[in-house]
């Protein structure tokens, strides 16, 4: 997926280091996977939603 939109960004100076990109799949820490010496970064970035929403349901309930 990230190296379908990457591909549609490269007039924005976006190159997707393709390897990097598969070594973030799954990843549980930052990784910057653009090309070394581009214009703009690429990070991929974990996230848990399912920890957020749980976290704000609780402050919302006032637990």
């Amino acid at each position: 997926m990230r190296q379908m939109i990457c591909a549609d960004l490269e007039f924005l100076g976006v190159e997707l280091d393709e390897e990097k990109n598969q070594e973030a799949v799954g990843g549980k820490a930052e990784v910057m996977i653009s090309e070394p010496g581009t214009g703009t970064a690429v990070l991929v970035i974990p996230t848990n939603e399912e920890k957020m929403i749980a976290l704000d349901t609780k402050e919302i309930a006032g637990l």
